[in-house]
């Protein structure tokens, strides 16, 4: 079992340099995500743009999800994996945006700064544990 998809989200502010934002959305997302931008406010009002990055099968989410690299897939399966699991069987990662310009992964556990958000939809049936499909997945790409 693997991923069914992948959403990479990032909310930025008029004075963020797009282009480089949207280059390293592209890199963790992969050439065949679908990247979309939308413009509106902040909740305080500012003007901010949302870039999306659609990744709709299942191969090219696999792709995205190892993009994370054996540094950050180790760190996830040594801390709490069941924290990053929702009810909907959805894998969730924060990244750092200075980092991931630089196609570098760096987990972030901080909300105040600049981070895209990550969602991956777990291939996951009746029967089976969510938990234990992506403790597998990484355990199997880590050489664990």
């Amino acid at each position: 079992m693997s991923l069914h998809s992948a959403i990479w989200r990032v909310h930025i502010s008029e004075i963020d340099d797009m282009s480089l934002i949207m280059k390293g959305i592209e890199w963790i997302a992969g050439e065949n995500s679908s990247i979309k931008i939308d413009k509106g406010k902040s909740i305080h009002g500012a003007i901010q743009n949302t870039i999306t990055a659609k990744v709709d099968n299942k191969k090219n989410a696999y792709e995205s999800f190892m993009r994370l690299g054996k540094e950050a897939l180790t760190q996830i399966m040594e801390d709490d994996i069941y924290k990053r699991i929702d009810g909907n069987k959805n894998f969730h990662i924060r990244l750092d945006i200075s980092s991931l310009v630089s196609e570098k992964i760096s987990i972030n556990e901080n909300k105040g700064y600049l981070i895209a958000k990550g969602v991956f939809k777990i291939e996951c049936y009746p029967g089976n544990n969510p938990e234990d499909i992506i403790s597998e997945l990484i355990r199997k790409n880590i050489g664990d």
